[in-house]
């Protein structure tokens, strides 16, 4: 056999072995952030109640990603990123709060914890067992508490937006959430609903689309009391000493418009070992930048699948 003909065979063998890796049913040769992957919404039972939920349904033995919302925004948050993610995940699932959306009502504050195990035992009724898990605001804190207390079942945990600060230097956020909760309880001329809507312009909805404002708006009218619950069990939580602890591949991410984005260099100091990534978009990063999120996301996911 001729040297030129051995090397055509060898490289003839390589492209085939390529092209079966990227073809061969169930696995994705690269990450197509193209945003066409279909969205669904659904139900999941609970001790509690149902849980009202957004997913994707992809590749079936790619890795499955969680997504929890910030206060006060819902699950549709991040569809312009699981339409881009979709096709490169068995699954994507974005709960609903209790007391947001279509997910079953509280009337007190019960904690973080209690947000973490309701996603937790509705993430095991949907038969997931191991996961990737993204947090925004209020999520990172569920995300965070998940991964400490039921760290077998969670791969890699990314918190966007972190609140890492003692009590006085969270206060600056307590008296915006305390103002924020206090205005938009319903009264009978409806000028809280004007309120609400300009509450939201110091988040940089302003600035996004008129769209996009008048959709945070109705979601953060309506949470009213289930967005001042859950702001109250962030504020509570310990987040310094559960983040300082928490245990396997970690990633931070912000805009440096966000609100928390002066937590944001702490929050690095204190885990040098976590990655941590810039994108756009004031406190609606994942609307705003939706590729700039997509990539960060799926390219840690790749590392630690």
């Amino acid at each position: 056999m001729s040297s030129r003909h051995h090397w055509k065979t060898i490289t003839v063998s390589i492209v085939a072995f390529a092209l079966l890796i990227g073809f061969w049913p169930g696995q994705a040769s690269s990450a197509d952030l193209q945003p066409t992957a279909k969205i669904k919404k659904a139900y999941v039972d609970t001790q509690w109640g149902q849980i009202h939920y957004r997913y994707t349904v992809g590749p079936k033995n790619a890795p499955v990603l969680v997504l929890l919302h910030q206060t006060s925004s819902d699950s549709q948050m991040f569809e312009k990123v699981m339409a881009r993610l979709g096709k490169n995940y068995s699954r994507i699932i974005a709960p609903d709060f209790p007391g947001y959306s279509e997910s079953f009502p509280i009337e007190k504050n019960m904690g973080i914890p209690f947000y973490a195990d309701v996603f937790m035992e509705a993430l095991n009724n949907l038969g997931v067992k191991k996961f990737h898990l993204v947090g925004h605001h209020t999520g990172g804190f569920i995300a965070l508490d998940m991964k400490v207390r039921y760290p077998k079942h969670i791969k890699t945990l990314n918190i966007v937006g972190v609140l890492y600060g003692t009590e006085a230097e969270k206060e600056p956020i307590r008296k915006i959430c305390t103002e924020q909760n206090n205005l938009t309880v319903p009264v009978a001329d409806g000028s809280h609903l004007l309120r609400g809507w300009k509450q939201l312009e110091q988040y940089g909805a302003g600035k996004t689309t008129l769209e996009h404002h008048q959709r945070e708006a109705m979601v953060h009218l309506r949470a009213w009391k289930g967005g001042a619950l859950a702001f109250t069990a962030a504020l509570d939580y310990d987040f310094i000493k559960n983040f300082d602890k928490v245990k396997g591949p970690l990633m931070i991410m912000s805009s440096k418009t966000d609100v928390l984005y002066p937590y944001f260099e702490p929050a690095k100091k204190a885990r040098p070992d976590a990655e941590a990534v810039i994108v756009d978009g004031w406190d609606y990063e994942f609307d705003v930048d939706p590729d700039g999120c997509a990539k960060a996301i799926h390219g840690f996911v790749q590392k630690h699948k």
